[in-house]
């Protein structure tokens, strides 16, 4: 299925629509004669005049909005994509600190030049897919990637996970009935988000240590159990749809984050109307302070620094959370975005376990200090007072095109290589879930002392 993903830019319809009413609130206060607005009229002369003037702003931002949407509905379609089935071996040893070296090598982010954008020959980053998915209590690991990207995708996985075994596979989405919801089907789905900005990390697998014998607690765990207890006629999907991101996107941010923490960041400069309004203010405020007899003092209006910061005056907890950011910052990040489903049968539909066991695994993720991954309730599959039926039905139907087109859309956020590692790797053998598909033997080498010979 071709990818229907478009990053739809609001920004330039609504400045169209914008201009285009205030142009015409304009000519119509000016047409205002004796108590009567002469429009229909002087409207047309004005605009058989001065179309010239008035209409290609508009047309222009319409142009480019429909423009970039073709180029990337085109890119998105030539740019084959296929679907990998990853079958990890049954004895892995290793922390998910293996599987940020892999997202690390993903992150093939490259500046593409006005014409790549505008033309559609590349007008966005390539977009991969890491997915769990659990069929009637059978889970399995897959990936979704360019097709040209293969080789790199299966070389990464390889170099940390030799034993592991990799083919293509169909879109499992299939395995439900095209058309969803319906009289024999129901969908639960949403799209998670973050409490903090993207900038404050989540509770990251390091974190993730049995206090006594040191030993790392495997953070999906908890996942792959109840995705393991669901049974027949039900599904259970959870997608992590990710891009790389350029530093510049999104580190200043985070930057900004560090300097309001330390009290350093600078004040803002005023635009034209808000200083002026402050001006005003000053001169007002000051006006009562001289003729009370007090001194006189106007603001500069200018960016100034606040002292210099001093970290012992924050709290033990605000301090780890500076430090959080920073180590945040210094790793490769991606658009992100995680959408989970639940779909089945509606006798066997059980919100307390395909629904309630989910959210309770993301929640081990959280950390009062620093980040959370949350539903985000403008996507949830929910509706009330008014054509809840419809409305229901519409953000059922909405959610399950996104899954399959593994969409960004909805909520996108920030993560880097290290929080991507710690929500989606796969199990160590510490993880005793008999519904993982695992690769049970080993691969091995043909001894160097094997004869060959000639059949005769």
């Amino acid at each position: 299925m071709a990818t229907l993903e478009l990053k739809k830019n609001n920004g330039y319809f609504w400045a169209a629509i914008g201009l285009a009413v205030a142009l015409i609130g304009l000519a119509v206060f000016f047409l205002f004669e004796s108590g009567d607005y002469v429009i229909f009229g002087n409207v047309w002369l004005i605009m058989k005049n001065l179309w010239w003037l008035i209409l290609p702003v508009p047309i222009w931002n319409l142009f480019m909005m429909v423009w970039g949407e073709y180029t990337e509905l085109n890119f998105s379609i030539k740019q084959r994509s296929i679907i990998l089935e990853i079958r990890p071996p049954a004895d892995v040893e290793k922390s998910p600190k293996i599987m940020e070296q892999i997202f690390a090598g993903m992150h093939t982010y490259s500046t593409p030049n006005k014409f790549e954008i505008y033309c559609g020959w590349r007008p966005m980053q390539e977009k991969f897919s890491f997915e769990i998915a659990s069929v009637e209590g059978k889970i399995h690991f897959y990936l979704r990637c360019p097709a040209v990207g293969r080789n790199m995708v299966e070389s990464l996985i390889y170099a940390q996970y030799p034993d592991a075994e990799i083919f293509e596979a169909e879109d499992y989405t299939r395995k439900v009935p095209k058309k969803l919801p319906n009289r024999d089907w129901d969908v639960w789905g949403t799209v998670m988000k973050l409490v903090d900005d993207d900038a404050v990390p989540i509770r990251i697998y390091k974190y993730f240590k049995e206090d006594v014998t040191g030993k790392m607690i495997d953070p999906l765990a908890s996942l792959t159990e109840v995705m393991g207890n669901i049974g027949k006629g039900q599904h259970i999907w959870v997608q992590f749809v990710f891009s790389p991101a350029a530093e510049n996107e999104w580190q200043p941010k985070g930057k900004e984050k560090i300097e309001e923490m330390m009290g350093t960041a600078k004040k803002k400069s005023l635009g034209k109307v808000d200083r002026f309004f402050s001006d005003v203010r000053d001169v007002a405020v000051n006006v009562i302070r001289g003729l009370a007899g007090a001194e006189v003092v106007f603001s500069s209006g200018e960016d100034e620094r606040t002292a210099e910061f001093n970290i012992q005056r924050l709290s033990p907890g605000q301090q780890d959370k500076l430090r959080a950011i920073e180590e945040n910052l210094s790793r490769p990040g991606f658009n992100t975005t995680i959408r989970f489903i639940y779909a089945a049968k509606r006798e066997n539909f059980n919100k307390a376990v395909g629904v309630a066991g989910v959210m309770g695994s993301f929640k081990q993720f959280a950390d009062i200090n620093y980040n959370a991954i949350i539903p985000d309730n403008r996507t949830k599959t929910f509706a009330n007072y008014y054509f809840t039926q419809f409305r229901l039905a519409y953000r059922q139907r909405k959610i399950i095109q996104d899954y399959r087109d593994r969409s960004f859309a909805g909520t996108g956020f920030i993560f880097n290589t290290e929080e991507l590692a710690t929500v989606f790797h796969f199990p160590d053998m510490s993880v005793k879930t008999p519904a993982v598909d695992r690769i049970t033997a080993k691969k091995g080498e043909a001894p160097t002392n094997l004869p060959i010979g000639e059949v005769m």
